[in-house]
């Protein structure tokens, strides 16, 4: 289920914003959300608009109803392909969670006043398949949702195939035929509803005469008279043509069918107001499409009628139906057979039955449908969800047992994750779920296992849940299985202190994104040395290494070591680790800094010397402290509010750790900008330029809104008054207090 998420205010630097880069780009949510900062973890209590390859409480609804319904190697149809990332984005990439284009699925806000379902499918080419949405010259089509004209110019060859297959059609018929069908266009264009109707005349054959009458069915439909075109088309329907038979009794249902829902949708409904459903022809649309599916199992409209069948039960509010229709649909998907995308189907269930306000999950017999919800009500409470839905009990959830009768594995699970996700009973929870994965490792098996794993972590067992972690990744076979486990194993060493293990020669840790956040973010001086010398590494993450040494070394006051590890640039360094090898700090405000490395040596020598302090403030205004990747402090790191409850009403458990969440193995402590420019100006007799210059940065990290990115936000705006006052006062000729005109 989508929903909006709540835009808050997030510092600058945090990692939650920097996730964005490590994720596959992607373009907004059709339902207009902004703002997307997923979690970088497999765990996902609360709803996150990044997606994880196993069944889970906080992915989207259609996410899990794909990896419920269809099989395992079909989901590459709609999954992201790793493989697709160009190496160079390697390391800005964590592949999982996956940010998933909705842009072309439906939007629930989308009104559907005459649409024929759906499913029709796009690559029909006969008025038997066009997507009814009213008289007009649009032909759009999206996702299922389009105009009833959109398929005049597909019908008009399809019926021109018809007549040259036809051989017992005399040619002169045929082309009074062709001359008819080419005016069934103008009830399209504006006005065309009005416009008149002559059907072809001087027709010498009954073959001539029953596709004439298709015609008058056909000029009917699209002049959204839906009576006259059922009696026209089934009349052609007993034709011994083959194509108008098929073709003509297909249609005679969707007649009916827009019929039917001719005034069930008011100006500004986006549901149908089922009072107003014309019963009778929505039952003999219902009797008419069974027909041709009995008649017709394989035939050219056969995947479309079975669509339609899913939006009759959707108009007669027939959940439990709707239900076994998709649960069929999705089980016989197929590139070749379906009529719809894989995504789109997911996101018709979405829209028709998942996202009803009313559906009453007492009402679905289909188990991965109620799965589906089961796991949507598991859902804690979060940023980006709305709370309109009733939480899920484990008594009610124990009663929907004989539902999953033909699917035991599948209750297990939804017990297991209940206990997991929702009432914190790990043991419980491995109970229920098999003790070693089964092979091929399908995307349920992966499920089963990484609850297990996550079972094992919150009963105190985090090695063993590190020896499945590493067992399961070999046995990865379908997308995003292995980007996932890496990221899991790799979360599971970081909370334990165990990060050079993702590093080590055999480490099933690949992943260039996953690394390069726990080289920034955890790793120890060591590691880091280590890595910016390893050959075996790409270039890039060598790179980051590097950086990073260097950086919180020279940030960290670990000045001896920083000067040693300047020697790691290569002569031709990348251009990220230009600014430690430059001659000078570069400054626009006319405050000269001289290079990395005698900033460094001089405050080796005097760790107080007002300029070099000020320098180390300019050196970290002018470069960030990780290549891309955010502010270098665990507390800024992209976790998600501790919810206040889970579903079940009871306290909730600290929120899942997340990549590059532990405490810095790196000693020291995270600098901050505020800390030099408040040494230098408690130091009164300091250099004029040096303590004018502190006082004028300080001031500005509060610019323009009040909060400081240099840190010391608890300072008062007193102190600032002063330190704005003093800047004033004592140097009132330098540049820096002839700029600054306000403080903040």
């Amino acid at each position: 289920m989508r929903r909006t998420p709540l835009l808050r205010p997030l510092p600058a630097a945090t990692l939650a914003a920097s996730l964005l880069a490590l994720l596959p780009a992607a373009p907004a949510w059709a339902s207009g959300d902004m703002g997307c900062y997923p979690n970088a973890t497999l765990r996902q209590p609360a709803y996150s608009c990044g997606g994880v390859p196993i069944l889970s409480p906080g992915n989207d609804t259609r996410i899990n109803a794909m990896l419920l319904m269809t099989e395992s190697s079909k989901l590459a149809q709609v999954f992201p392909d790793p493989k697709t990332v160009p190496a160079a984005d390697l390391p800005n990439r964590l592949i999982v969670p996956f940010l998933y284009d909705f842009s072309g699925w439906i939007d629930i806000g989308q009104k559907q006043p005459d649409s024929a379902s759906d499913a029709s499918d796009a690559s029909d080419t006969t008025d038997a398949n066009s997507a009814a949405g009213g008289n007009g010259q649009s032909s759009t089509y999206a996702d299922g949702e389009g105009n009833i004209c959109r398929s005049v110019a597909s019908g008009d060859k399809a019926f021109n195939d018809a007549l040259n297959a036809a051989n017992a059609l005399p040619a002169d018929d045929a082309a009074r035929l062709r001359a008819a069908r080419a005016t069934v266009a103008k009830a399209c264009a504006p006005g065309g509803a009005d416009a008149a109707w002559t059907k072809p005349t001087g027709l010498k054959s009954a073959l001539g005469q029953q596709f004439a009458t298709y015609l008058d069915g056909a000029q009917a439909f699209y002049r959204q008279d839906f009576f006259p075109a059922t009696s026209a088309f089934a009349g052609a329907s007993h034709s011994a043509d083959p194509w108008l038979k098929e073709a003509a009794l297909y249609m005679a249902g969707r007649a009916q069918l827009n019929a039917a829902q001719a005034n069930a949708f008011s100006a500004d409904s986006t549901t149908p107001e089922r009072a107003n459903v014309t019963k009778v022809s929505l039952d003999a649309a219902g009797t008419v499409f069974r027909a041709y599916l009995r008649v017709y199992p394989h035939g050219r409209y056969a995947a479309s009628a079975a669509g339609l069948q899913r939006r009759i039960a959707w108009l007669d509010g027939n959940a439990t139906q709707q239900a076994a229709l998709y649960d069929k649909a999705f089980a016989h998907w197929s590139p070749g057979a379906s009529n719809v995308p894989l995504s789109q189907l997911a996101n018709e269930l979405d829209s028709k039955l998942l996202l009803a306000s009313n559906v009453d999950a007492s009402q679905i017999q289909s188990p991965p449908v109620l799965a589906t919800i089961d796991l949507m009500r598991m859902r804690a409470a979060g940023d980006f969800d709305s709370g309109e839905r009733k939480p899920l009990m484990l008594a009610e959830l124990q009663a929907q047992k004989p539902r999953f009768a033909g699917a035991p594995a599948l209750h297990d699970y939804l017990l297991a994750a209940y206990h997991v996700y929702v009432d914190h009973k790990p043991a419980e929870a491995l109970a229920l779920l098999p003790q070693s994965p089964s092979t091929p490792l399908d995307y349920f098996a992966l499920s089963q296992q990484t609850l297990r794993a996550f079972a094992l972590e919150d009963s105190g067992q985090a090695g063993e849940a590190r020896q499945l972690w590493r067992t399961l990744i070999p046995l990865a076979q379908y997308r995003l299985q292995r980007e996932g486990l890496e990221l899991a194993l790799a979360i599971n060493l970081e909370q334990a202190g165990l990060v050079s293990e993702a590093f080590a020669e055999d480490s099933p840790v690949r992943n260039a994104g996953i690394r390069a956040v726990l080289l920034q973010h955890t790793a120890n001086a060591d590691l880091l040395r280590a890595q910016a010398q390893n050959q075996a590494t790409s270039g890039a993450l060598r790179d980051i290494a590097l950086y990073t040494l260097l950086y919180k070394e020279f940030t960290r006051a670990h000045y001896a070591e920083f000067i040693a590890d300047l020697a790691l640039i290569p002569p031709t360094p990348a251009d990220a680790l230009k600014p430690f090898a430059l001659p000078r700090v570069a400054n626009n405000d006319g405050y000269a800094c001289p290079s990395a490395r005698e900033i460094a040596a001089t405050l080796q020598q005097s760790p107080s010397d007002p300029k070099a302090l000020n320098c180390l403030a300019e050196f970290v205004r002018a470069n960030p402290p990780a290549l891309g990747l955010g502010e270098d402090t665990s507390v800024m790191l992209a976790t998600s509010p501790t919810p206040a409850s889970t579903a079940a009403g009871t306290a909730a458990p600290p929120a899942p750790a997340t990549l590059g969440s532990a405490p810095s193995q790196f000693q020291g402590k995270a600098y901050q900008r505020m800390t030099s420019y408040q040494s230098v100006i408690a130091m009164t007799q300091a250099p004029a330029d040096d303590r004018a210059y502190a006082l004028y940065r300080a001031i500005n990290c509060f610019a323009p809104a009040g909060y400081s990115e240099c840190g010391g936000n608890d300072i008062a705006q007193g102190t600032r008054k002063r330190w704005f006052n003093a800047l004033k006062s004592a140097y009132p000729r330098s540049k820096w207090a002839q700029s600054l005109k306000y403080y903040w």
